[in-house]
């Protein structure tokens, strides 16, 4: 088990974290341009506010999180917004997988799985997309400041790329974060 799954848990959301739930303007903008209604997953949902926001827009939005800190403060978000909005707390290793959507959001949940579940549960991602569907992931490369401490998965650059080799690249960067960690941004489009 990778231990690092209850950091931010542990030692950012319960020491007194204030949830800003930040919507990522551009890639909203990015998705309504594709998508204008439909299911969506947002897997390791953190504080992001984008998910909400699609929610707020009449997407249907389920959220699923290891931490229950941070499900509790999204359903506080929505409910005092009226907005409805679905969310789990489980480890994504034992989410069950019983629908397709339209949107998949995995941004930063990557370095949480060891290498040997990485394969799988990208396949389990791909797999539960509808025809058109959009994925959204963000993975950490190998470099990575946080890397050394880890016993996660960190990818080469362009690995993540190479696994959507059918799919249409809507958008690809690769960056280093405030934090000194080397990342690859992926949105794909289903064929």
């Amino acid at each position: 088990m990778n231990k690092e799954k209850y950091f931010f848990d542990k030692e950012v959301f319960s020491k007194g974290y204030e949830f800003k739930f930040h919507v990522d303007e551009e890639l909203l903008d990015t998705i309504l341009r594709l998508k204008r209604k439909g299911k969506v997953l947002d897997i390791g949902v953190g504080d992001n506010g984008t998910s909400l926001k699609l929610a707020k827009l009449g997407f249907d939005v389920a959220c699923i999180d290891i931490s229950p800190i941070c499900i509790r403060a999204i359903k506080e978000k929505a409910k005092k917004e009226n907005i409805r909005i679905n969310t789990l707390c489980c480890d994504i290793e034992n989410f069950k997988w019983k629908e397709s959507y339209d949107i998949i959001i995995a941004t930063g949940v990557f370095h949480f799985l060891t290498k040997d579940k990485v394969k799988a549960f990208l396949n389990k991602i791909k797999g539960h997309t509808k025809s058109k569907g959009l994925n959204v992931i963000e993975v950490f490369l190998k470099g990575s400041a946080c890397e050394e401490e880890s016993d996660g998965y960190y990818f080469s650059e362009n690995e993540i790329m190479r696994t959507y080799t059918a799919w249409k690249v809507v958008q690809h960067e690769v960056y280093k974060d405030d934090d000194g960690n080397l990342c690859e941004f992926l949105i794909v489009l289903k064929n």
